[in-house]
């Protein structure tokens, strides 16, 4: 009897959290109905994997980082700005294998990531769900054709070491004033960010609300405790903006009146956040 092909490895990293959490459902709802359809209908030759699915005995975190330096394909999840899958990316980043960053729209990304592509998707709409299997599919090809070339962070920095190595002074000079630009740039669009605190490409108008576990509250997860918040207020174009675990934008439709919700979050999560207002933004 002829010996099976051993299947190619996909290994999923992102948040994922506790069971029944907001984490949890949103790593599920990725893995279940985006990526794993993907890959049965179109990618065979794969296995799909996640950490909390390696049923092998052992050390967990060895498997994890054994998965992230051999896997063929690498899915990373960046949304909730989850500091382990950031530490499990590096980690893949590392070793130049191809990676596939999404993250939910709306998420604001790291700027040393920010310019390198992610797939942004909604789970609002039964047609988000075939727009994010699309655009995966597409990804999926791009990163495992022949010849592909892998690009992140690491492999631009080496790069970058590798043409200074080799460079003239005459082009040393040039890079010079390139990295400049570039830095007073960046400084510009952080302070901007800083201060408002959300995606500069909309068009709209919000009042914003800040929320923060509070230091006396270090490991509330601010989507478990905001989510049923929201559910209850039921209004239209209510957005809630994750800046990490603990902290996170709430934004406010201008049509509406702001006070009920501000009253309702101080109300309902005040003991374990802080709940403060930060005016009005609008673009366009």
């Amino acid at each position: 009897m002829a010996k099976a092909e051993k299947k190619k490895q996909c290994f999923v990293v992102g948040p994922i959290g506790d069971d029944d959490s907001d984490d949890r459902v949103h790593a599920d709802w990725l893995l279940e109905e985006v990526i794993q359809p993907v890959f049965e209908q179109h990618f065979k030759d794969f296995d799909v994997n996640r950490a909390d699915k390696i049923s092998d005995p052992g050390r967990i975190d060895a498997q994890i980082i054994t998965a992230l330096l051999e896997a063929d394909l690498v899915i990373a999840d960046l949304t909730t700005l989850n500091p382990n899958a950031f530490y499990e990316i590096g980690i893949r980043h590392t070793v130049q294998k191809p990676i596939i960053h999404m993250h939910l729209e709306g998420q604001r990304i790291p700027f040393d990531i920010a310019s390198f592509r992610s797939i942004k998707f909604q789970r609002k709409w039964p047609r988000d769900l075939r727009r994010a299997r699309d655009t995966l599919k597409q990804a999926v090809e791009a990163a495992t054709a022949p010849g592909h070339f892998v690009d992140n962070p690491v492999t631009f920095s080496r790069g970058k070491f590798e043409i200074a190595e080799s460079a003239t002074p005459a082009d040393k000079v040039l890079f010079d004033e390139i990295e400049s630009i570039t830095a007073r740039l960046e400084r510009i669009e952080f302070g901007f960010l800083r201060e408002y605190g959300f995606d500069t490409t909309r068009r709209k108008a919000f009042h914003v609300i800040k929320i923060k576990a509070k230091n006396s509250s270090p490991d509330k997860d601010v989507q478990t405790a905001v989510r049923p918040v929201m559910r209850k207020l039921a209004i239209d174009g209510l957005e809630l903006h994750p800046l990490g675990r603990t902290e996170a934008d709430i934004r406010v439709p201008v049509e509406f009146d702001v006070d009920p919700v501000f009253g309702a979050l101080r109300h309902e999560v005040g003991e374990d956040f802080v709940v403060t207002a930060h005016g009005v933004w609008s673009a366009g």
